[in-house]
């Protein structure tokens, strides 16, 4: 359930910058910065939504006794208070790079990385390694 979360705030995250066309090549045109308050909205809704029933639903899935517990793994363990803070981490980096009129385009690179980086870091130490 955690780590699907966090794979769900990364892949917002990757959609925001794609929105804002932050991976746009030089023969491309990039949109002009800042971009107005409707691109911006459109940019929050869709991830908003991802994020919201993609959790959502992975939590229905869960059996009773699994959610009750999920609570108490929450409160009591580092591990998954680390996995909730890297998906809000992602998820508000993302929100960030939407919702404020950046005049520059440096900004928004620095906050995707920061976005990404450990979260992606961690999700490759978590990977059960075989062999």
């Amino acid at each position: 359930m955690l780590r699907g979360v966090r794979w769900l705030a990364l892949f917002g995250l990757v959609l925001v910058a794609v929105g804002i066309d932050l991976f746009a090549t030089g023969a491309e045109s990039q949109k002009e910065l800042p971009l107005n308050p409707g691109q911006r909205l459109w940019d929050l809704v869709p991830r908003a939504a991802v994020w919201a029933l993609g959790t959502l639903l992975r939590y229905r899935r869960l059996r009773a006794g699994t959610r009750v517990n999920l609570h108490s793994l929450i409160r009591h363990r580092t591990w998954s208070r680390g996995v909730l803070g890297q998906a809000t981490w992602a998820m508000l980096c993302a929100l960030l790079i939407t919702q404020i009129p950046w005049t520059q385009r440096t900004v928004p690179p620095v906050l995707f990385w920061a976005g990404l980086a450990p979260t992606a870091a961690t999700i490759w130490f978590d990977q059960p390694k075989t062999g």
